[in-house]
């Protein structure tokens, strides 16, 4: 009961901001894009900057979450997915915005024992998440983040279009198609309006396929596991932990492409491949490979470019100060 009257006064204060999120959703965008540029001119130009510069980019990354649930609420008003699914993908999408925040404040108030207990910590409540999404709610893909940043442009053109042609259903969230707007019989269209919901979920499957896809996304999601399993037995930055998890994923994209060719796959999936793909590059930024042999080509690089381009110091000098720490912080390999 007085759970209930606490989420009702909520409510009613955040309501005229969620109006006025809907109703200026170009204004609200300017003024994300800029917030999100504010951890890049904070890096590495005060003390403790690699803290306050990591606040500013989760609570920018919150911000924006925050807003576009705000916006689905008031246009997407029936949900794909259970209540509690949706719950688990909103606490994924949270972590993984605050992990290596919450990985900064440990190691500042506890040193390296703190830090890696909230390392260890994070990446099991993660890998529990996961496996439910997968194995209990049949997830075939988890997304990173699990839920992605809204198209407000296209939810904004195709919500007025669909309010056009038709009406929605208050319970259902169903669009019915209004006789008001009728087009002369040569232009009429006989399919049914859809509502914001991705229907690509409902794609045909291969039994076979499908077990290959859960096996290769279960191996995925067990890799951060896997790497500090290894890590605390061979140490940090030693080659076992590196090459296994190198391994892992490759052999979670072998599984992937070659097994579940019977699967049709949505565009966010696709994405999500692609992604995972493109991945494999930054295993050059991680250590020990970082520091045997990209360290020194990647900082004279940034040197050849400084002397030799005119004006480019003001982008390089910066990179070069702040590398050690992008490279501590974000290229570790147990986050997926």
């Amino acid at each position: 009961m007085v759970l209930g009257n606490v989420n009702s006064s909520v409510l009613k204060i955040i309501e005229p901001y969620r109006k006025w999120v809907i109703e200026n959703p170009q204004l609200l965008s300017e003024i994300e894009n800029t917030v999100h540029c504010l951890p890049y001119f904070t890096a590495g130009h005060f003390n403790n900057s690699a803290f306050w510069s990591e606040l500013l980019y989760s609570a920018s990354n919150l911000i924006v979450f925050f807003n576009d649930l705000l916006m689905c609420s008031g246009k997407c008003v029936h949900l794909q997915f259970p209540q509690f699914e949706s719950k688990i993908k909103i606490w994924l999408t949270v972590v993984e915005y605050t992990e290596a925040l919450f990985e900064i404040t440990a190691k500042k108030l506890c040193g390296q024992t703190g830090r890696w207990f909230m390392i260890t910590m994070v990446q099991i409540f993660k890998t529990v998440l996961r496996l439910l999404l997968i194995h209990l709610y049949k997830e075939r893909i988890i997304k990173s983040p699990p839920i992605q940043p809204l198209n407000r442009e296209k939810l904004s053109n195709s919500h007025d279009e669909k309010l056009y042609e038709g009406f929605r259903l208050k319970r259902s969230g169903t669009i019915v198609r209004s006789i008001r707007n009728i087009k002369h019989s040569h232009m009429r269209t006989w399919e049914p309006l859809s509502s914001n919901i991705d229907n690509n979920d409902n794609l045909n499957r291969s039994s076979v396929s499908e077990k290959d896809l859960i096996l290769a996304e279960t191996l995925y999601i067990l890799k951060p596991l896997f790497h500090l399993a290894c890590i605390s037995f061979t140490g940090e930055k030693r080659w076992p932990p590196w090459l296994l998890s190198f391994a892992i994923d490759l052999l979670s994209l072998n599984i992937a492409s070659k097994r579940t060719k019977n699967i049709s796959f949505s565009k966010e999936e696709e994405k999500e491949f692609f992604r995972r793909r493109l991945a494999l590059l930054l295993y050059i930024l991680k250590s020990p490979f970082y520091d045997k042999y990209s360290c020194i080509r990647i900082y004279a690089t940034l040197t050849a470019l400084s002397n030799r381009v005119p004006l480019a110091k003001f982008l390089t000098e910066p990179i070069k100060k702040y590398l050690p720490h992008w490279q501590n912080t974000y290229f570790y390999m147990w986050s997926s």
